[in-house]
């Protein structure tokens, strides 16, 4: 059997069936506004039967919060001027333009008792038996107005969230470095988060001994951010690791012997994050400054004369144990500074998907060699800033730049 289509649209128990069965409330209404016809949604969105409706101007049969309260017809309160529904049907009704899925957030009054109720109304022109109808067809989506808002207001208090963890984070970041005569310190970090994965710190060891280490969890956002603040807990120079408080006086630890710590204290499969880490204890009598760096990026000395040297990572990230942590040692000469910095420096990109890049920063530090490192780190932080032309970083942009002066 073949069916034909137009006899189908065209039939009347086809037409009933679409009038009544779909879930959208569907009413014609006049130029007056009153109610012609209406489906069977009617009364599960309002409670009352089709026959109530019928003769009605639209806002009264809806409940409108205003015909109601005032006791005025629709067309007549104080709201019906800006009234979306009344409106939209009307400019239909006179300019035969149809409308869709306009939004609509009313107030109606069912049982006496007042809802907020939330509708994707359409409109179309038609001209039945002669006379100006317009047909309105209202989705109710307060159900989905609802679930979004909840979605909305999650989302306001996770993000406060973020704020809150993100300030207990800058404060665990080095408010005043410890001062020496013998060395000056200087630091810059931007989270690319409220939440980042990187932290740096300075510590006075003992008199003569100075230790830093600047830190790379990945990732980004809490997780990331609580394994920085576990290893912050783990590098206090009094509570932590490194120093050997077993023996009196307390020992200060090796860097290579304090991050062998960090890999038994943080195995990828207890954390499911990795880390790079680089740790330095300079000797302040010497100059000598030992270091163990797990894959963190290459810290750079830079001579008084300009020239630069790369103290290359000794060992791999911290999280997998697979490869045996190094130390490594290098003899610093009174102007020398030395610039530790996370990838989020030198992956800084343009909007022309350039990197900063290792070359542009040996450049920069070999134009700024006698500046200080407050206005070397600054300078190095407004550089990246300046190379990304206004784009938010993709990862933690953190800078630690000192110099050492040799004896007083």
């Amino acid at each position: 059997m073949t069916i034909d289509l137009i006899d189908l649209r065209e039939s009347n128990e086809f037409l009933n069936i679409l009038f009544e069965k779909i879930p959208s409330l569907v009413l014609l209404a006049d130029s007056e506004m009153r109610v012609q016809e209406i489906n069977d949604t009617y009364q599960a969105l309002f409670g009352k039967s089709r026959e109530e409706a019928l003769g009605q101007r639209c806002g009264n049969a809806l409940g409108c919060a205003f015909a109601v309260a005032e006791r005025k017809l629709c067309g007549e309160t104080s709201h019906c001027e800006v009234c979306v529904i009344r409106q939209t049907a009307l400019k239909t009704l006179s300019e035969n333009k149809s409308a869709d899925r306009i939004k609509l957030a009313h107030s109606f009054v069912i049982d006496d008792v007042t809802f907020e109720r939330h509708f994707e109304f359409s409109t179309r022109h038609i001209l039945f038996q002669g006379q100006q109808m317009v047909l309105i067809i209202l989705y109710d989506v307060t159900d989905l107005e609802n679930q979004q808002a909840e979605l909305r207001r999650k989302q306001q208090r996770i993000e406060q969230d973020l704020q809150a963890a993100g300030t207990i984070q800058q404060c665990l970041l080095p408010t005043q470095l410890a001062a020496s005569e013998r060395v000056a310190f200087a630091w810059k970090f931007l989270p690319c988060d409220a939440v980042g994965g990187d932290i740096l710190n300075v510590s006075l060891l003992d008199a003569d001994h100075f230790g830093m280490y600047m830190l790379d969890v990945a990732g980004h956002g809490p997780p990331s951010a609580m394994i920085s603040v576990l290893v912050y807990q783990l590098m206090n120079p009094h509570t932590g690791i490194l120093l050997d408080t077993t023996v009196t006086p307390p020992r200060i630890r090796e860097p290579k012997a304090v991050l062998d710590i960090l890999e038994r204290e943080f195995p990828l499969h207890r954390f499911g994050r990795h880390f790079t880490i680089i740790y330095m204890v300079l000797d302040l009598t010497t100059g000598r400054l030992d270091y163990s760096n797990a894959a963190q990026c290459p810290p750079l000395v830079l001579r008084q004369d300009g020239a630069i040297e790369r103290l290359d990572p000794t060992g791999t990230i911290i999280g997998i144990d697979a490869f045996p942590l190094e130390q490594g040692s290098v003899r610093l000469n009174p102007g020398d500074k030395v610039v530790l910095y996370s990838d989020g420096l030198i992956e800084m990109s343009n909007a022309r998907d350039e990197f900063f890049g290792e070359e542009r920063l040996e450049d920069l530090l070999r134009a700024k060699r006698d500046a200080a490192p407050e206005a070397l780190a600054q300078e190095l932080f407004d550089a990246a800033l300046r190379f990304g032309e206004g784009q938010s970083p993709a990862d933690d942009l953190s800078i630690l730049a000192f110099e050492y002066k040799g004896e007083a």
